[in-house]
């Protein structure tokens, strides 16, 4: 269910749990996109020389993608904050876990990178 407010320029969506996930998912996606369009007009947009066209352009394009992945993740932690509130706080049931002596808090280890 969809409602729109011409006063406030709103629109409020009522979803079931399932499908705002679904719909939550392909935001947060778009977001990342945009995010990652975002970065491949900035970089070679720093190599033209300062105030020629294509710098200006590829500014303007940079501006608008970081609007709308702003806009898109404000959705997105809207969207988290009902859904924190809504939930109501269980703490887990203490487990027991063996650990091997290496494992133990405090105690250092030494990784090798892989070449």
């Amino acid at each position: 269910m969809a409602r729109h407010d011409p006063q406030s320029q709103t629109v409020s969506f009522i979803l079931d749990a399932t499908t705002a996930n679904i719909a939550l998912f392909a935001i947060a996606g778009h977001a990342g996109e945009r995010a990652a369009h975002l970065r491949e007009v900035e970089c070679p947009g720093q190599n033209l020389p300062e105030g020629s066209y294509g710098r200006r352009n590829r500014q303007a394009i940079a501006a608008r993608e970081t609007r709308i992945a702003a806009r898109l993740r404000a959705v997105e932690q809207a969207y988290r904050t009902a859904i924190d509130r809504d939930a109501t706080y269980t703490p887990p049931e203490p487990s027991r876990t063996l650990r091997s002596p290496e494992l133990q808090p405090g105690r250092q280890i030494d990784l090798e990178a892989e070449p």
